[in-house]
């Protein structure tokens, strides 16, 4: 899972935490029956995979994963619809997809993840949401400018040495 979440993680643009990180989640939560791993199998090799966690009777998606490989199978769709019985036999009322962008507009460029979890018939609910409180503008506005600088160029470079 975690070869295929740092291959994602290349496609995508974004961080992956790290692998102990993940078998820490393991050990507290999957070996205690709160969460569950899910793979996605094609022609004797792993394409995708899924992370769901269980508290009560709610149901959260937590990680995706999936190769450059065979994605025209679509595996995810498969995943996610297999995580759904999972939890509804599980006993949960609820099962969460997790954010999405609050402007759903077709030119955001996560228009195409609502588009998916939507596909399933999801509800959209809008929660609080992220705020951010400001006590110095000037500091403020340089880290809203930094993390321009970050999402380009930095975040290849950690992405790179992390590997090395």
């Amino acid at each position: 899972f975690y070869d295929i979440l740092t291959v994602t993680a290349e496609r995508d643009n974004f961080l992956v935490r790290s692998f102990e990180y993940f078998e820490t989640l393991w050990d507290c939560l999957v070996e205690k029956g709160l969460a569950k791993l899910f793979m996605a199998e094609y022609e004797g090799h792993y394409i995708a995979g899924t992370l769901a966690f269980i508290f009560g009777d709610k149901a959260w998606y937590m990680y995706g994963a999936s190769s450059n490989e065979h994605r025209n199978v679509m595996p995810n769709y498969l995943l996610q619809w297999t995580m759904i019985q999972w939890a509804k036999g599980k006993g949960c009322s609820m099962y969460d997809f997790r954010g999405v962008p609050g402007n759903l507009t077709e030119d955001n460029p996560l228009y195409g993840l609502y588009r998916f979890k939507k596909g399933f018939a999801a509800e959209y609910v809008e929660f609080l949401g992220e705020y951010d409180l400001v006590y110095s503008p000037f500091y403020y506005k340089a880290y809203n400018s930094m993390e321009k600088v970050y999402s380009g160029g930095v975040k290849k470079f950690l992405r790179a040495r992390r590997k090395g």
